[in-house]
């Protein structure tokens, strides 16, 4: 009876092995797109750039509202380690769905649409904090052919609709449309999703909505 226990945790233990070798590229992908994520819609950044001048942020209008560790909670959550766990969680999500696109995702990601994106992201915010502006095709016209291309695609391809999803832009940004319709519909949903993750943010340090409505 002892010999096969012995075989069988053998058994078991190798497999388990296996397993995790075969699950370690896997996670490799999945943290990379969560970089992609991240980069493409530097959110986390921005609410840390944000909160560097204010230790009462984002609770500035209301410091008495929460107590000291919802406060550093908060302060954690909206970080760039904070939206990193995030967009990890969102990218393990849907690599489970869609395993076998995460190497065309990530080759489109990762060939320039991650960047440009990021780099008009954070020409809004910087824009709406220090005044300087940087337009969108400006951006594009410093960019390689290479990386122009990933950006249309990423854009317009019918078949990067679920990744579109996942990065949170959606379907706002239309090729059709003229630069200053894209760059409004741009900067009404970079200021919905910062709700959103502010918002989301609040349910996780459980902070009630009568502390900041």
């Amino acid at each position: 009876m002892r010999m096969h226990s012995r075989i069988f945790l053998a058994t078991m233990l190798l497999a388990s092995a296996s397993t995790l070798a075969a699950d370690a590229p896997q996670d490799a992908k999945v943290d990379r797109l969560a970089d992609a994520l991240v980069q493409m819609l530097p959110m986390g950044q921005i609410f840390q750039d944000a909160s560097a001048g204010d230790p009462n942020w984002p609770m500035q209008g209301k410091p008495d509202a929460v107590s000291a560790e919802q406060l550093a909670c908060l302060r954690g959550e909206l970080s760039v380690a904070g939206f990193k766990r995030i967009r990890l969680a969102d990218a393990r999500k849907y690599a489970a769905e869609n395993p076998s696109r995460l190497d065309e995702d990530l080759k489109l990601l990762e060939g320039g649409a991650g960047e440009l994106f990021g780099k008009m992201v954070k020409a809004g915010a910087d824009e709406a904090t220090t005044g300087s502006k940087a337009a969108p095709e400006d951006i594009l016209k410093a960019a390689t052919s290479e990386q122009v291309l990933s950006f249309v695609t990423f854009v317009s391809d019918p078949g990067y609709t679920d990744l579109r999803k996942l990065s949170g832009y959606g379907n706002v940004l239309d090729v059709t449309r003229s630069s200053e319709e894209n760059e409004k519909a741009g900067t009404q949903l970079g200021a919905s999703l910062a709700m959103q993750f502010v918002i989301k943010a609040m349910g996780t340090c459980k902070v009630p909505p009568s502390a900041y409505m």
